[in-house]
């Protein structure tokens, strides 16, 4: 089984239930996380989407950056 997901994932409680839930006034993308209610502004990136199995978007959660620990 396949899934569309936007990859980004929620450093507070790294929750998959991530979307823009708005644009500011100077066209930055407001991220909010359904789970927890965190949100932050971003600009300068956007996000994308992809089909990935289930599989893979178990792998991209685990691998997400975490302060001072990237994926190599």
């Amino acid at each position: 089984m396949s899934n569309y997901v936007s990859v980004i994932f929620c450093r507070n409680c790294y929750s998959r239930y991530v979307e823009i839930s708005e644009w500011s006034e100077n066209s930055r993308a407001i991220i909010h996380c359904r789970t927890c209610g965190a949100s932050e502004d971003m600009g300068k990136f956007t996000l994308g989407r992809c089909m990935v199995s289930n599989s893979e978007l178990g792998n991209a959660r685990e691998s997400s950056a975490r302060s001072k620990k990237y994926e190599r």
